[in-house]
Protein backbone atom coordinates (compact mmCIF):
# COMPACT_ATOMS: atom_id res chain seq x y z
CA UNK A 1 0.00 0.00 0.00
CA UNK A 2 3.16 2.24 0.34
CA UNK A 3 2.73 4.53 -2.59
CA UNK A 4 -0.90 4.58 -3.47
CA UNK A 5 -2.61 7.83 -3.26
CA UNK A 6 -4.59 7.88 -0.07
CA UNK A 7 -6.13 11.76 -0.13
CA UNK A 8 -9.29 13.84 -0.74
CA UNK A 9 -10.66 14.03 -3.76
CA UNK A 10 -13.24 16.24 -4.95
CA UNK A 11 -16.13 15.77 -6.60
CA UNK A 12 -19.28 17.99 -7.92
CA UNK A 13 -20.27 19.74 -4.64
CA UNK A 14 -17.80 18.39 -1.95
CA UNK A 15 -14.96 16.19 -0.97
CA UNK A 16 -14.96 12.52 -0.40
CA UNK A 17 -12.51 10.48 1.48
CA UNK A 18 -13.34 7.40 1.83
CA UNK A 19 -17.06 7.40 2.90
CA UNK A 20 -16.45 10.88 4.73
CA UNK A 21 -17.58 13.99 3.26
CA UNK A 22 -16.60 17.43 3.86
CA UNK A 23 -16.37 20.98 2.62
CA UNK A 24 -14.10 23.78 2.58
CA UNK A 25 -15.45 26.29 5.06
CA UNK A 26 -13.79 29.27 3.92
CA UNK A 27 -10.77 30.23 2.99
CA UNK A 28 -8.84 28.50 6.20
CA UNK A 29 -10.96 26.55 7.41
CA UNK A 30 -12.04 22.53 5.98
CA UNK A 31 -14.85 20.98 7.63
CA UNK A 32 -15.84 17.41 7.67
CA UNK A 33 -19.44 16.91 7.41
CA UNK A 34 -20.04 13.57 7.69
CA UNK A 35 -18.06 10.04 8.65
CA UNK A 36 -20.16 7.95 6.92
CA UNK A 37 -22.54 4.95 7.59
CA UNK A 38 -20.63 2.70 9.63
CA UNK A 39 -17.93 4.56 10.46
CA UNK A 40 -14.74 3.03 12.73
CA UNK A 41 -12.41 5.40 14.51
CA UNK A 42 -9.61 4.08 12.55
CA UNK A 43 -11.32 5.34 9.63
CA UNK A 44 -12.09 8.80 10.99
CA UNK A 45 -8.61 9.15 12.36
CA UNK A 46 -7.12 8.65 8.70
CA UNK A 47 -9.95 11.03 7.31
CA UNK A 48 -8.76 13.45 9.79
CA UNK A 49 -4.91 13.11 9.16
CA UNK A 50 -5.38 13.16 5.38
CA UNK A 51 -7.47 16.26 5.61
CA UNK A 52 -4.41 17.70 7.53
CA UNK A 53 -1.70 16.77 5.35
CA UNK A 54 -3.74 17.91 2.01
CA UNK A 55 -5.51 21.56 2.99
CA UNK A 56 -2.96 23.10 5.59
CA UNK A 57 -5.68 24.72 7.61
CA UNK A 58 -7.71 24.49 10.45
CA UNK A 59 -10.12 21.07 10.36
CA UNK A 60 -13.66 21.06 11.93
CA UNK A 61 -16.21 18.25 12.08
CA UNK A 62 -19.50 19.27 12.48
CA UNK A 63 -21.23 17.62 15.67
CA UNK A 64 -23.92 15.07 15.15
CA UNK A 65 -24.85 12.15 16.82
CA UNK A 66 -22.54 9.64 14.65
CA UNK A 67 -19.85 12.47 14.61
CA UNK A 68 -19.82 12.61 18.21
CA UNK A 69 -19.66 9.64 19.14
CA UNK A 70 -16.19 8.45 16.89
CA UNK A 71 -14.82 11.98 18.28
CA UNK A 72 -15.51 11.13 22.17
CA UNK A 73 -13.99 7.87 21.64
CA UNK A 74 -10.73 9.05 19.91
CA UNK A 75 -10.79 11.93 22.83
CA UNK A 76 -10.78 9.11 25.39
CA UNK A 77 -7.51 7.04 24.51
CA UNK A 78 -6.13 10.13 24.03
CA UNK A 79 -5.25 10.10 20.12
CA UNK A 80 -7.27 13.03 19.48
CA UNK A 81 -7.80 16.72 20.75
CA UNK A 82 -10.52 18.96 20.14
CA UNK A 83 -12.01 21.88 21.37
CA UNK A 84 -15.89 22.65 20.93
CA UNK A 85 -16.49 25.34 18.60
CA UNK A 86 -20.30 27.12 18.38
CA UNK A 87 -20.92 30.14 16.52
CA UNK A 88 -24.82 30.30 16.01
CA UNK A 89 -26.67 28.00 14.94
CA UNK A 90 -23.15 26.05 14.22
CA UNK A 91 -21.35 23.06 16.49
CA UNK A 92 -18.51 21.78 15.84
CA UNK A 93 -15.48 20.18 17.27
CA UNK A 94 -12.27 22.31 16.09
CA UNK A 95 -8.88 19.59 15.42
CA UNK A 96 -5.78 20.74 18.08
CA UNK A 97 -3.87 17.12 17.40
CA UNK A 98 -3.45 14.22 16.56
CA UNK A 99 -1.66 11.42 18.56
CA UNK A 100 0.10 8.58 16.05
CA UNK A 101 0.61 6.33 18.42
CA UNK A 102 -1.67 4.97 21.17
CA UNK A 103 0.31 6.78 24.37
CA UNK A 104 1.65 3.87 26.47
CA UNK A 105 0.79 3.73 30.33
CA UNK A 106 4.35 3.15 31.84
CA UNK A 107 4.52 1.02 34.62
CA UNK A 108 7.68 1.60 37.83
CA UNK A 109 9.28 -1.58 37.78
CA UNK A 110 10.96 -2.39 41.42
CA UNK A 111 14.56 -3.37 41.38
CA UNK A 112 16.11 -5.08 44.12
CA UNK A 113 20.07 -5.03 44.01
CA UNK A 114 21.76 -7.72 45.87
CA UNK A 115 24.67 -6.84 48.12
Amino acid sequence: MSGEYHGWDEEDDHWRFANVTGNPKNDSVFVIEDFGAEPTPREALSAIMSAMAQFKDRIQVVQSERNDRLIVKLKATSMLRVAEIRSGDSHEWGILSVQMNQPSKKRFKWKFWAS
